[in-house]
């Protein structure tokens, strides 16, 4: 059977309407990712990421989700931001950092310094 990420993401909808589903859901992205197709899915990655840090709340799933993504889709600039945003907290400035740096030798640039940003974030607080 062919994998296809909108029948995925129809069993995604479906799950998240039912309580006590985060096994289940977990389980549909790894086994969706799991398939060399869909391993390089940005759209898959970000609503992984997107789960693991909003809705389950398990920063250090989505830690882990967001390294294991820019490590299949290294060319997304939106995973890469997704990542910053979702785990500012999470992940320390030298991390962050490096990340930058890495960015940059992928030539992903990003118009404003990670550190002005993550600066703003804390003014806002």
């Amino acid at each position: 059977r062919d994998p296809s990420i909108v029948a995925l993401l129809f069993a995604l909808s479906f799950e998240w309407s039912k309580a006590g589903s985060y096994n289940r859901i977990h389980s549909l992205f790894e086994r969706a990712l799991a398939d060399d197709k869909l391993q390089k899915s940005v759209l898959l990655w970000r609503c992984y990421l997107a789960y693991e840090a909003e809705i389950a709340c398990n920063t250090s799933a989505a830690r882990r989700v967001f390294f294991r993504a820019i490590h299949a889709c290294p060319w997304s600039k939106r995973l890469w931001l997704d990542g910053f945003q979702k785990l500012s907290s999470v992940l320390t400035m030298k991390e962050l950092s490096d990340l930058q740096e890495v960015m940059h030798g992928k030539e992903l640039f990003i118009r404003t310094d990670i550190y002005e940003i993550l600066l703003q974030d804390e003014d806002d607080i």
